[in-house]
């Protein structure tokens, strides 16, 4: 018969022992952790198993369940040290979007030659700007649109033409002219284009300019 587990074991019989180490990666405090999770589970009172062998020798077996709770505790610290760093990082990235370096957002744009804003029988463009006086971008950036496409009459209108306008009248030209460009087709509904190269303006658009903002007679 095999013997119980809480039978002594005589010093002749034959004895196996399972000694177990981990490996532990991170800085000094996660593994102070590591550290101090094993020292604890193994300072726990350790039971003695045996089991019979065939030739009726009992082997000397350590428990594993503390081994197993002490890897599932060192895998825990490392996923904890993992999501410090994964967190540390993102702050960082946060930091680094204000102070990063700045780009010009106008980049690739130039200047369009040989544009008549002087068109014979009509008002010159400065001159309509200023009886429009556009408030702001989105509004400067209609009213050059409009005069391009009903009094220059250009079969395509881009960015390049909006900052050589603008450039003509004497305003200054958006930091992101493409995105005041589009905020004036999603947000105010004033121009539409598939390809930003060719704007036209809308329903919307053209009433905003004839009727809403200033003219000759009302100005």
């Amino acid at each position: 018969m095999a013997k119980r587990n809480s039978e002594s074991i005589s010093g002749t019989d034959k004895a196996k022992v399972r000694v177990f180490f981990a490996e532990v990666e991170g800085n000094n405090e996660s593994i102070q952790e590591a550290l101090q999770t094993m020292v604890s589970a193994m300072s726990r009172p350790v039971r003695v198993i045996t089991e019979q062998k065939s030739n009726g020798k009992p082997d000397l077996l350590l428990p594993q369940e503390g081994v197993e709770e002490v890897e599932e505790s060192i895998e825990q610290t490392g996923e904890v040290h993992a999501l410090q760093e994964e967190d540390a990082a993102s702050d960082s990235a946060r930091r680094s979007r204000g102070s990063g370096k700045r780009v010009d957002r106008n980049a690739g744009l130039s200047l369009v030659p040989d544009l008549e804003f002087r068109p014979n029988g009509q008002s010159t463009l400065k001159q309509f700007i200023d009886e429009k006086s556009p408030k702001n971008d989105l509004e400067t950036t209609l009213a050059v649109v409009y005069y391009m496409q009903h009094s220059m009459k250009l079969p395509k209108i881009g960015p390049s033409h909006v900052m050589t306008a603008i450039k003509e009248v004497g305003k200054a030209v958006p930091v992101d002219l493409r995105q005041t460009i589009r905020n004036a087709k999603n947000s105010k509904v004033w121009l539409n284009f598939n390809d930003i190269e060719e704007i036209r303006t809308t329903t919307q658009g053209n009433n905003f300019v004839e009727h809403e903002m200033p003219t000759a007679t009302n100005s």
